[in-house]
């Protein structure tokens, strides 16, 4: 049997032997070795695993250690072979089969999974620059055989009332933000609450579904002290209900993708997170009335 045929059985028999279905992010570099650490090579690619469904609801694997030891046992909470489907933008662009390692070699590895073929997807998103450490995944990674968005999340212009309602509801969050007078270091002559106009919540990226469900992400600006901002002064997104109903989704995100992930005819959302020494990801579903959390740590 030929290499790809092979290859095509064995993605075909995993995924029909697959008891439930599996979310997972393609990362391009997210599986580096410590034999690696000077930077000659930053990494391989993989697919982190990320949700499963219990029930009606998704659950994150809270694979979390807290030393060494513990990334050894950790890895048997993973399947220890996935065959995987990647998709961006709702076209499939590999087929991939990925191994659960023996053992982790850093925390921020826990949950990825080692591609067994990384070279025919090596070139699949953009790798990490010194200008851009942290690119944002996009690929999303399913059990199942294809992938769809029934609600047809897409870009979209802000309507006027949705970013007046959810400038409202940033400052009901953040009514006074802390800030300084000038660029200089927190001291606490310098530092002091705020007020904050409605030209300063700017819109960034916004969306629309078939369901006119819309979320749109917003950042205040005019943050003038010296050093790490506050919650307030960093990117937020809202999601806006048919009604015009505004619900908070978090902070520090990217949207990752919109797919039915257990192909039940409705759309669940991925963002990545991206905030310090934590990061991971998150999935909103069911009308934005659940969601699911899991967590990368990286040190």
């Amino acid at each position: 049997m030929k290499p790809r045929a092979l290859t095509l059985l064995l993605l075909s028999t995993l995924t029909a032997s697959a008891q439930r279905p599996l979310i997972g992010i393609f990362e391009s570099t997210s599986s580096a070795r410590a034999d690696n650490q000077a930077g000659d090579n930053q990494g391989q690619p993989g697919v982190r695993v990320l949700f499963h469904q219990s029930g009606r609801l998704w659950r994150s694997y809270n694979a979390h250690c807290q030393d060494q030891a513990c990334l050894t046992t950790i890895t048997s909470l993973f399947p220890p072979t996935t065959a995987w489907n990647l998709v961006k933008d709702g076209k499939p662009v590999a087929m991939v089969v990925a191994n659960t390692p023996a053992a982790y070699h850093f925390y921020s590895e826990i949950g990825v999974q080692a591609i067994t073929n990384p070279a025919s997807v090596s070139n699949l998103e953009p790798h990490p620059t010194p200008d851009r450490p942290d690119p944002p995944h996009t690929i999303l990674a399913t059990t199942l055989p294809t992938l769809k968005d029934p609600d047809n999340w897409r870009p979209a212009a802000v309507f006027p009332l949705d970013l007046t309602n959810v400038r409202q509801a940033f400052r009901k969050l953040y009514p006074h933000p802390k800030n300084c007078t000038q660029i200089t270091s927190n001291s606490p002559s310098n530092y002091h609450d705020s007020t904050i106009t409605d030209d300063q919540i700017a819109p960034g990226s916004s969306y629309v579904s078939n369901k006119n469900w819309r979320i749109l992400e917003v950042t205040l600006n005019g943050y003038l002290c010296d050093g790490p901002p506050d919650d307030a002064w960093v990117n937020h997104w809202f999601a806006i209900s048919p009604m015009g109903e505004v619900h908070h989704l978090g902070r520090l995100m990217h949207l990752a993708g919109a797919a039915d992930f257990a192909h039940e005819g409705h759309s669940e959302l991925l963002f990545q997170v991206q905030g310090g020494n934590e990061s991971g990801y998150k999935l909103f579903y069911d009308s934005f009335t659940h969601q699911a959390l899991a967590t990368v740590t990286h040190h």
